[in-house]
């Protein structure tokens, strides 16, 4: 009975695992095609089983799917209409369509945004582990409808809780099975009589003879006498050939098989070992088994039935300063991207001569100065470009803490010649379907130390114009630096700032200009300068310490006028490809860019904090014939 509930249990166990065993994948397919361009599937949605999930995209045309956040994500598609992918009951992706705008959108793979991007042709397939907080946007050709034949797939780890049960149950009763089985053939032995006499009681005779023996002194045999079969067919005499002649001696001669018998040790010890190897056999039959059910018992939980589970769900709390700030406007990785896409479009623009190209990464100051250059190299080669993205590693970013556009993000950036100084640039991202263009591009004054930041995971807040929490107004720091290179210590302002480390200012400023005027070969013109407002707005973001980062710029301008009749003013190389003169007897104005990058204390520093140039550029911006 043993073995059959044994074999009963067995079968079944196995059948948890075979012909009764659950899927090893779970798979939600999209049933319900869409006019609208792009499908939109949230990680909260991807998440709605364990397991790293599988996408499978199939179209007439090329494919692609984008992973982002999903501010990104949703701050990308905009007002254009969308289908959000939902999974039912059923485990089957439904669509929700929404917005209104039918418009058709760009290709969703150039943005700056994304943290992975996949295309394919015809199909297109990848694996993805999307967190909570992450959506992956799907779309086919430009201005088509999104793919309808999308796929999802998890790894099911199937759950069979009576495997384990059946599989230990059924070893278990196959164990004592065994254990009957080997019992009752014990007992069987042991209570069996023997099938036939294997030993005839002597005769008389043979007893007399063997007394007749004893009485001479003869020993006995060394062995029983083997009755004989007698002529008439009674096995009662004794085969002489066993025996000696009537001297009684026993035969010396060896058994008829040439084989000397066997001594007691010899039998004593095949004996024990023949008991032996059946016992290890017992012992072997009983204990696999054994050791099967006590093997199961250390199997998945998957094998075996678990509590169900208890809704303990609750609020999240922060655990990290990260979780409690707004995200940063990029990662490194993607920086690293935007970086080196920045510089292959500088480099072909400045290689070309095209300020169209060089608009797709440049934009504000940066672009302006670029075209002024453009147009002076094209007329003239021994004119110099303009410096251009730095080659080295980056050796800080600070990207901006926000969820909305427009985005800034902070880098100092190396040149593999160590000789160059560092750079800083300032890219701005204006709206989500827009690339990162870099607006501001300033070279790090010499001995100049910039103020702690966070690190780029953690990023920076930015500040107002009209903000309170820094030492001047980010709007009036501008224009008063500006007056204090025309004006030096005279200059109302001239207090705000830090006048030692101050490069620019020895370069241009109040005493620059003084002995410019002073110079004698310019003793028949007269030289003016002032400074005009750029029509790029400051970008600023937090230091460490409450202050701020404030990159800026602003046009100076240089007007050069003679002060006799028949004086002609000469223009340099640039300015007179600008102005389309070389010389003027009206005069000749050039107009400068200024681009700086100050640290800028808070509110609550220290007394006799200031503000401080840590980078400038200076480039030609304009330059006409000053008309009279």
């Amino acid at each position: 009975m043993s073995l059959v509930i044994s074999l009963v249990l067995l079968g079944l166990g196995i059948g948890q695992r075979t012909i009764w065993a659950p899927p090893d994948s779970i798979v939600a397919q999209l049933e319900q095609p869409t006019d609208a361009q792009l499908i939109v599937i949230s990680g909260d949605t991807l998440n709605m089983h364990d397991g790293r999930q599988t996408l499978t995209i199939t179209d007439d045309g090329p494919v692609t799917a984008v992973v982002g956040r999903d501010r990104d994500v949703l701050g990308w598609v905009g007002e254009t209409r969308y289908a959000a992918a939902q999974i039912d009951d059923q485990d089957v992706l439904t669509l929700d369509e929404q917005g209104s705008d039918t418009e058709p959108v760009p290709a969703i793979a150039g943005s700056d945004m994304w943290i992975e991007v996949h295309e394919g042709e015809g199909r297109l397939q990848f694996d993805i582990d999307l967190p909570v907080g992450f959506s992956i946007a799907i779309a086919g050709e430009p201005g088509t409808p999104a793919p309808a034949d999308v796929r999802v797939e998890w790894p099911f780890d199937a759950k069979t809780p009576l495997f384990g049960p059946l599989m230990t149950a059924g070893l278990v009763f196959l164990a004592l099975a065994l254990l009957f089985f080997l019992l009752a053939l014990r007992r069987h032995r042991r209570r069996r009589g023997p099938q036939r006499r294997s030993h005839r009681e002597l005769t008389r005779a043979e007893r007399r003879a063997l007394q007749r023996d004893a009485r001479a002194g003869l020993p006995l045999p060394d062995r029983a006498i083997e009755p004989t079969a007698s002529a008439d067919g009674e096995r009662g005499a004794i085969d002489p050939a066993t025996t000696e002649p009537e001297t009684g001696e026993p035969s010396a001669s060896e058994p008829e098989t040439g084989e000397p018998e066997a001594r007691p040790e010899q039998e004593r010890g095949r004996a024990e070992r023949r008991t032996a190897s059946r016992a290890r056999r017992r012992v072997g039959l009983i204990a696999f088994p054994v050791l099967a059910s006590i093997a199961l018992t250390g199997c998945g939980p998957q094998y075996w039935p678990s509590p169900a589970p208890t809704d303990t769900t609750a609020a999240p709390t922060p655990t990290s300063l990260e979780e409690t700030l707004p995200p940063v406007a990029l990662t490194e990785n993607q920086f690293e991207r935007v970086l080196e896409s920045t510089r292959d479009v500088v480099s072909q623009a400045d290689e070309e001569l095209d300020a169209a190209t060089a608009a797709r990464r440049l934009a504000g100051p940066m672009l302006a100065a670029r075209q002024t250059n453009y147009e002076i190299r094209s007329q003239s080669e021994e004119a110099e470009a303009l410096p251009g993205i730095p080659d080295g590693e980056v050796q800080l970013l600070l990207p901006q803490q926000t969820e909305t556009w427009p985005r800034t993000v902070m880098a100092v950036i190396a040149w593999e010649n160590a000789e160059q100084a560092q750079s800083t640039m300032v890219f701005e991202q204006a709206e989500p379907r827009a690339n990162y263009r870099v607006i501001y591009q300033t070279t790090l004054g010499s001995g100049v130390q910039l103020p702690a930041v966070a690190s780029p995971t953690i990023g920076a807040a930015s500040l107002p114009d009209n903000t309170v929490l820094l030492q001047r107004q980010p709007g009036e720091i501008t224009m008063a630096y500006a007056d204090v290179l025309l004006n030096g210590e005279e200059s109302e302002f001239a207090s705000w700032f830090q006048e030692e480390g101050d490069a620019l200012r020895e370069q241009i400023g109040k005493a620059y200009k003084d002995e410019q005027r002073a110079d004698p070969d310019l003793e028949l013109t007269n030289l003016e300068w002032f400074n005009g407002e750029d029509e790029s707005a400051p970008l600023m973001l937090v230091t460490n310490e409450g202050g701020a980062l404030l990159a800026t710029s602003f046009t100076e301008t240089q007007r050069t006028t003679p002060t006799e009749e028949g004086v002609e003013v000469s223009a340099s190389a640039g300015a007179a490809i600008l102005a389309g003169v070389d010389q003027s007897e009206t005069g000749i104005e050039q107009t400068y860019q200024l681009q700086v990058l100050f640290a800028v204390p808070p509110a609550d520093a220290p007394e006799g904090a200031r503000i401080q140039v840590v980078g400038y550029a200076q480039s030609l911006l304009d330059a006409r014939e000053v008309q009279e």
